[in-house]
């Protein structure tokens, strides 16, 4: 399967909603999550991942005979002490450690979920530069023949891509990320929740923080970033149930006709697509998000 948009993204973390279950989905992509980020540079795969992939078939089945691609994020809000600097001081190392389990599982790529806003804040403190990191990272993975051909997205949230927000990236961090290692990231997957001030809460404040469809544009929401970053790399990122997040979210019908339609009419089939977390609804019952992918599709195609 080619990597074409717009795509239609799920993540997987939650165990209460079997996996296999997104076979015969409108997903044309499933993350699992995560690999954690250790203070030697290595990444080790989290309680859940370790059950992703327990059964050899899991990822093969997903893959449904190449109608989407399988890959897996790294990071989180779980990571290590240290585990993101470590990587960085040793970037080799954890090169060399992520195509080795991308290689061992036959996955399509990594999503990377950076969230050190510590760092972000403070690259003196931290002892590292983020955005030099995670640029220099996506750019030595994607040099490996033994990463060839697969994918590398990031999941930055709104404040990253907001000008201004952090005084030690004035022009935005993740517009620095992209002016470094833009080149090999395909897309990235912005987390269009959990940041009120950022994404609003009704369609009208989405409508214009998130889509930048109306009120004049916002510098973080989709229209505006596509104005310097290719729209086929900006992929709306939602929450699939109010179990999923703090704050941000529409329920199926209105993120389609507020967000995800009106953004398919202005940027027709560059639009990169949309992205939700996660394919478990809740973790009280075995429910899932294949309703709202199919939902998320029919806005794409129609």
């Amino acid at each position: 399967m080619t990597d074409t948009t717009p795509r239609n993204i799920i993540y997987a973390l939650r165990q209460s909603t079997p996996i296999t279950g997104i076979v015969g989905s409108d997903f044309t992509h499933v993350i699992l999550s995560f690999l954690l980020p250790q203070v030697n540079g290595t990444v080790v795969p989290s309680s859940e991942l370790q059950h992703f992939i327990a059964d050899p078939n899991t990822i093969s089945q997903l893959k449904e005979g190449g109608k989407r691609k399988v890959m897996v994020a790294i990071g989180g809000g779980i990571v290590p002490d240290g585990g993101w600097k470590g990587m960085a001081q040793n970037l080799q190392v954890a090169v060399a450690s992520i195509i080795n389990f991308v290689n061992t599982n036959k996955l399509d790529g990594i999503d990377i979920d950076y969230e050190d806003t510590d760092a972000i804040t403070s690259p003196s403190t931290a002892g590292y530069d983020p955005a030099a990191f995670l640029a220099g990272l996506s750019n030595l993975l994607k040099a490996e023949p033994g990463f060839a051909g697969r994918l590398i997205s990031h999941a930055p949230q709104p404040p990253y891509l907001y000008p201004g927000a952090y005084a030690s990236y004035p022009q935005g961090t993740y517009q620095a990320v992209m002016a470094e290692g833009g080149a090999s990231i395909d897309w990235l997957n912005i987390q269009y929740y959990n940041n009120p001030w950022y994404v609003g809460t009704s369609t009208t404040d989405q409508a214009q923080k998130v889509a930048g469809i109306s009120g004049g544009g916002f510098p973080s929401s989709i229209m505006n970033l596509s104005k310097t970053i290719a729209p086929g790399k900006l992929v709306l990122g939602r929450i699939t149930s109010t179990s999923n997040g703090g704050s941000g979210y529409l329920d199926a019908q209105d993120t389609a006709s507020a967000l995800v339609t009106p953004l398919k009419q202005s940027l027709g089939a560059q639009f990169g697509g949309v992205m939700g977390w996660q394919f478990s609804l809740s973790s009280q019952t075995s429910a899932n998000a294949n309703a709202w992918g199919s939902t998320m599709a029919a806005a794409m195609t129609g």
